[in-house]
Formats: structure tokens, sequence, C-alpha cells
């Protein structure tokens, strides 16, 4: 039996040994498999289910170049933080698939217990001490009497009921037991709680997947948003610097005026601070650049939230016709409808939570299984024999009469959730709604700014050349040229900001309708420093 022995150390050994903890890269080939396998409505509401690594990942961000919108949203969807707590939150809904998937399965045990007893009480022992009969009962003589008969049998009653005898010690012949018992069961029938708890976890599984999809989906949006901000401070450090140039072309000319003593000394002072105002203007700037940088810099889980300084962002390019077309908002609410993952997730919720409610109520049902086990026990040591062999068989249904009103409150607490669920999906509905008809309002609202902003900075150019042409040849104030100057340089910072809340609010719309926004020909050849 020798064999025997090592046959079950070597299995307790393998089973109960840790599994190891599986790689990074694992962990989303496992993900990418099950993603496949999901039901194609599902995978439609992801953003790109099979997208490969970015062509710039974050760690090679370290040179010159340009950094395009769509490269950016690429490397954002690879590296950063929430893309990657949303990916563990889907591994472990892929890892309670598994664990629902276990109570189809026997469960197996092997125990082994070894004891060893060096004391026991008499009563218990199977050597019995002789009961001492001669220390409670005295000698009967003739002629007795009925308080002679009392007084014999009151000794031994009083001792047993108080206790004033003494037994000797408890018995000391120590012994050793051994037992390895080989045990399974296997739950045949639990009132379809199995099932029910299967279905769950799937319908949580889904919504994960969904929570991923939409993590990816306000993540591009933020990119956006943050690409944006910066191309508007590189428009406004470009306006701001034209404006100086301006200005200090204008100073220049003031001082040769004074000095030939055309203008007064007032005329000079107001260009100097049309100069300090311009520098002002491109300090500003600068902080816009800067901050809409160090924002990108952050989404794309870059070191210390800090671009690299040569690296350039796209300049804008003109917009084109279809930019600036109308909407039919009834449209972006039915593609939000059928795109949005945020709504799928919570529909998806609502499902499971119907599912909940099988799983409480399948605890009214009997349960039904199946046991048996299969051991050895010995009293001396663990070299077992044929002799020591044990194994029993049994079918066993259990059936829960009475619980306290604890089953009844789980189906209570069940339904409640259930209504919740069902009223996050309506209110859901409500919020896309809503968010798709603000993003067309400010849709609309940036494509006329265009237009308008657009005929401005042309007429407020030839405004400003003319007065310009006036100013010289004296036929103008001075005050006609600073408003001149300064139409122009607000009117073309207006129609940088029109053409950025455009852009954004083609982002905000696409995000809005659950789509991934793709601008063609968004990114210019030059760059923006």
């Amino acid at each position: 039996m020798n064999q025997r022995t090592w046959m079950f150390s070597a299995l307790l050994i393998v089973v109960g040994c840790r599994t190891p903890h599986d790689s990074i890269n694992a962990i989303i080939e496992r993900q990418s498999r099950a993603l496949e396998q999901m039901p194609s409505e599902a995978r439609a509401r992801m953003f790109d289910p099979n997208r490969t690594a970015a062509t710039q990942p974050a760690e090679e961000l370290r040179g010159s170049g340009l950094l395009t919108l769509e490269e950016a949203r690429d490397i954002a969807l690879k590296s950063n933080p929430d893309i990657q707590a949303a990916q563990a939150r889907l591994e472990a809904a892929l890892a309670r698939i598994t664990e629902a998937r276990s109570f189809y399965f026997p469960k197996v045990n092997l125990t082994h217990q070894s004891s060893r007893t060096f004391m026991i009480p008499n009563r218990q022992s199977t050597y019995r001490q002789p009961f001492p009969m001669g220390y409670y009962l005295p000698q009967l003589s003739s002629g007795l009497s009925l308080i002679d008969l009392l007084n014999t049998f009151s000794g031994p009653l009083s001792g047993a009921l108080f206790g004033n005898y003494n037994i000797s010690t408890g018995n000391t012949n120590s012994f050793s037991d051994h037992q390895s018992t080989l045990s399974a069961s296997w739950v045949l029938f639990d009132g379809f709680v199995r099932e029910a708890r299967l279905l769950s976890v799937k319908q949580m599984y889904v919504a994960s997947a969904m929570s991923l999809a939409n993590v990816e989906r306000l993540l591009i949006q933020a990119v956006d948003s943050a690409y944006h901000q910066a191309q508007l401070g590189v428009e406004q450090l470009r306006i701001a610097q034209a404006d100086e140039q301006f200005s200090l072309k204008q100073l220049a000319n003031a001082r040769k005026n004074f000095e030939a003593g055309k203008i007064s000394k007032a005329d000079v002072l107001n260009f100097e601070v049309r100069v300090r105002a311009a520098q002002a203007n491109v300090v500003a700037a600068r902080g816009v650049q800067e901050t809409g940088r160090v924002v990108l810099a952050e989404l794309l889980a870059l070191t210390d939230a800090q671009l690299p300084t040569a690296m350039a962002l796209a300049l804008l390019n003109e917009e084109g016709d279809s930019d600036l077309q109308a909407q039919d908002v009834i449209a972006w609410i039915d593609q939000a409808m059928a795109a949005r993952a945020d709504l799928a997730e919570v529909q998806h919720f609502l499902k499971a939570t119907e599912e909940n409610i099988v799983m409480a109520r399948g605890q009214f049902y009997p349960e039904l299984s199946l046991r048996g086990s299969w051991g050895f026990e010995n009293a001396h040591n663990v070299s077992y024999s044929d002799d020591d062999q044990s194994s029993a068989i049994a079918l066993e249904m259990r059936w829960a009469i009475f619980t306290g009103g604890y089953r009844t409150s789980q189906v209570r607490r069940a339904n409640a959730e259930w209504w919740e669920a069902n009223a996050g999906v309506r209110r859901k509905g409500l919020q896309i709604c809503r968010e798709v008809r603000q993003a067309v309002i400010d849709l609309t609202n940036a494509q006329e700014q265009v237009y308008l902003q657009r005929d401005n900075l042309r007429f407020a150019e030839e405004n400003r050349r003319l007065v310009e042409t006036q100013y010289d040849a004296g036929k103008s104030s001075l005050v006609r040229m600073n408003e001149a100057q300064r139409d122009y340089v607000q009117t073309e910072g207006e129609l940088v900001l029109a053409r950025i809340r455009l852009r954004q609010a083609w982002s905000d719309l696409h995000a809005a309708a659950g789509t991934y926004y793709r601008r063609a020909g968004d990114d210019s050849p030059d760059v923006a420093k």
C-alpha cells in the first residue's frame, strides 16, 4: 500500500498547488478570443475591437515629428490607464463566467487526518473499572430496622447524585488513528440556479465589454478636446505674433515721424502700448497651447505628462462643404440608439437582473445531489492495506421548508434591482437624446459662426488696409487706426475659435452618437510648433 500512499500524496501536491498568474499578453489574447464570440450587435458598438497597436507607442514619443489626431487617439486607446482598468474589469467578468460554469462539474476533495489520543474518560473506555460497591455499602446485620435500611442506601444515592464518590482517573491507553479519503459530490438539480447564474454573468460580461467601449468613446472625445485646445493655442499664438509684428512696424514708423516732427509723443506711446498688449497676448496664447499639450500628454499616458518639445501638432485645414452641411437630429438619435455602448451596457445589466430573479426563485426548489467517497482508515500507521478500505455512495435530496423569510426577501430584492435597472435604461435613453440634440445645436451654431466670421475677417482685413493707407497719408486719425487693427485681430481670433468649435462640435456629435469621428484631410502636412 505504500504505492497508493505515494499516489495520494502526489495528487494532493498537484491539485493543491497555486496556479501561476497569467501574463498581460495572455490576458489580452484571451479577451480577444472572447470578444470574437460576442454577438455581432454588441461588437458593432465597439469602436475597433480588432485594432492593432499604435504606430507610435507612447514610449517612443521622445523625438521630433508630427503627431496627428488619429495617432494621438490610437496611442491613448493603447496606453491610457482608464483603458487598462476597463480591460481588467473585462478580465474579471470573463473569470466570473468560468466560476459560474464550475457549478456544473462535480467537486472532488482529497482529505487526510492523522490523530493521536493520549487519554479518554473511563466512561468512553473499553476497559471499564469495577464499581467500588464496598466503599459505599456497609455490612448488613441481622435484625435490620427501617432506619438502618435508609442509612444503608443513603451513601450510594447521594454520591451518585452529588458526586461524593471518586472513580479512578481516565484511561491512559494512547492510540493513533489515520484516515485518507477521496470524496466527490455532484449537484444534479438545484432549481435552475446554475443556469440563471451562468446567463447572468454572461450578460454582465457583455456589459463589461460595453463599458470598455464607452471608456474608449469618452477617451477619444477627451483626446479630441485636448488636441483642439492645443491647436487653438497655436492659432492664437500665430495671431498674437502677427499683431506684435504689425505693432512693431507701426511703432518704428511712429518714431521716425516723431523725430521728423510730424506726430506727437502721445502717438509713439500709443504704439508702445499696442506692442505690449500684443506681447501679452503672445504669452496668453502660449499658455493655452501648453495647457492643451499637457492635457494631451496625460491622456496619452506619457511620462511626467509632457509631450516632447519638438513634437508638433497638425495645423488646421479649410473646412469642406460636408463640414458645413445641416444635420438631421432624428437620424443622429436613431444612430445613437443603435451604437451607444453605455446604452447597451445598462440594457445587458437589465437582462442580468432578470436572471437574478430566476436565481432567487430557484431557492424554493429542492436540491438533488450525488455523493460518494473512497478511502482508508488505520488505527496504527498510514501503511494502508486492502482491509482498511472504505467506500460509500449516496443520493441526497435537500429541500428547505422554512428559512425565516430569507428566500422571499431575496426575491423581493431581485425584483427591486430589476426595477432600478429598468429605470436606468429609460434614463440613459433620455440622456442620449439630450446629448445628441445639444451636440446638433452646438454644431449648427459653430457652422453659422464660421460663415459669419469668414465674411467679417474679409471686411476687417480690407478696412485695416484702407485705414493704414489713409493714416500713412495723414488722412486718418490714430484712433481710427487702433480700431481697425483691434477689429482685425479680434475677428481673426473669433474665426479661429469658431473653426475649433466646429471641429469639437463634430467630435461631440459623433461621441453622442457612439460613432468614431474621422475627418478626411484634417491633418495638414504642415506642422504647428
